[in-house]
């Protein structure tokens, strides 16, 4: 039990650094940096004042603000990336970032899902799993791996799952294409 605890606690640790990135990442203009502080920061606090206080209504507060925070992050950076002329590597990782921000944006929806709708989700016996278990859950749904370890119960549940992986496909089938069609344009710029 103290090893889960210390796990449990880095993954914290993890998840706040997340946060705290993501709001510097997304935060080259006001607009932005707005949207990202309004979701970002409360997420950020409500989640350690869970940690501390084990208040339930805290933690479903702190999904919400951490799913609206991922997907506003999310939308900023693909935005950013079809205004941009040049493939570098800082857009390569912003891309990424867009990726594992949709995930963590699923796993947040997810466990507000099992809040409303207990025993939406099985993962064997353990009949309601945790955060930990719905991070784990959506980025093998997000990347089609679909080891069936975690199942989606009821019809929201599942329905919820299929949209994660088209967003996920079509996310990266979108954002390669953006990037290649980028790239020529750059290659071409540069011939003479």
């Amino acid at each position: 039990m103290e090893d889960y605890v210390r796990l449990s606690f880095l993954i914290e640790i993890f998840i706040s650094a997340i946060l705290l990135s993501g709001i510097y990442a997304v935060s080259e203009d006001r607009v932005s940096l707005f949207f990202a502080l309004v979701t970002g920061v409360p997420a950020l606090f409500i989640n350690w004042s869970f940690q501390i206080f084990k208040i339930p209504s805290l933690l479903l507060i702190h999904h919400i603000c951490a799913a609206l925070f991922f997907a506003t992050a999310t939308v900023i950076i693909v935005r950013h990336l079809i205004n941009q002329k040049v493939v570098t590597v800082d857009l390569i990782w912003g891309a990424v970032c867009g990726y594992f921000f949709i995930g963590f944006m699923w796993s947040a929806i997810f466990s507000l899902l099992e809040t409303f709708h207990p025993g939406s989700f099985k993962l064997g016996s353990q009949v309601v799993p945790n955060i930990d278990s719905f991070i784990y859950f959506s980025f093998v749904t997000l990347a089609t791996l679909g080891y069936g370890d975690i199942v989606p119960l009821t019809e929201k549940a599942q329905s919820l799952a299929i949209i994660e992986t088209v967003m996920g496909q079509m996310y990266l089938a979108v954002n390669i294409a953006a990037l290649v069609a980028i790239r020529i344009s750059q290659s071409r710029n540069k011939d003479p």
